[in-house]
């Protein structure tokens, strides 16, 4: 049986009324970089935030490390967490960003900064560890919050549209990172976003519209099974309206 790292089943949820995710079901297995593929509004951010017990699960089961969201203090402890809005302190340095929130967890100063180092070089930012953060680019910014996200070492790592705003050099240097990730380090991804170029055809993906999960497999499998060219394609004759 293998380990899962995040599975959604039968999962509905709705703000006030308004049912914004409708019976969702869908499985991120251990080690592997997982694509959720929707455009704003589809219901991304929510299962976001279920996953991360932002919200608080209404109808259905979630399991993150293989414990469901229930017990959260151990389906959440290895987890590391990168929010589409950024959540750093502009007015702290990175290092004391990275301490603070190494504090939070439990870790002391020393052990923060060594438990990263490796990351810290491969990012780059071994030379803005001093520098206030409201100084450094959105690129940047993005990186340290990745650094920091991982600083408790996390076997599922989480970003909700973690390369939105940004230039297209310093997208495709964070998805290759959290990539090689995966592979250096078994540790698990899920990667939401709405940026079809950052989807490999390799790549494990769901399509999202509407709340509803609409398909699910490897990328290039789903563009095959729809007789398209491409991904856009199939992701616009998925998602059209039927009128």
């Amino acid at each position: 049986m293998k380990n899962v790292a995040l599975e959604f089943k039968n999962v509905s949820f709705s703000y006030d009324k308004k049912e914004v995710l409708k019976n969702i079901s869908f499985c991120i297995n251990e080690g592997k970089f997982f694509v959720l593929l929707g455009l704003n509004g589809a219901g991304k951010s929510t299962i976001f935030s279920l996953a991360t017990r932002l919200l608080k699960l209404q109808k259905g089961e979630i399991f993150v490390n293989n414990f469901s969201i229930k017990d959260y203090s151990n389906a959440l402890k290895d987890i590391g967490i990168v929010f589409q809005e950024p959540t750093l302190d502009l007015d702290l340095t990175v290092k004391q960003n990275l301490y603070y929130y190494g504090a939070l967890k439990g870790i002391n100063f020393k052990d923060t900064i060594n438990s990263i180092q490796d990351e810290i070089i491969k990012l780059g930012l071994e030379d803005s560890l001093d520098t206030q953060v409201r100084k450094l680019n959105g690129g940047h910014r993005r990186r340290v919050e990745i650094v920091r996200a991982l600083i408790n070492k996390p076997k599922f790592l989480l970003l909700d549209e973690a390369t939105v705003g940004l230039d297209l050099k310093s997208r495709f240097d964070i998805l290759s990172y959290v990539k090689e990730l995966v592979k250096t380090k078994n540790i698990s991804v899920l990667w939401i976003t709405h940026l079809f170029d950052e989807v490999n055809e390799n790549d494990d993906i769901s399509i999202i519209k509407d709340g509803e999960i609409i398909e699910t497999g490897i990328a290039k499998d789903i563009v095959k099974k729809h007789n398209k060219e491409n991904l856009v394609d199939t992701f616009t004759y998925l998602t059209k309206d039927s009128k």
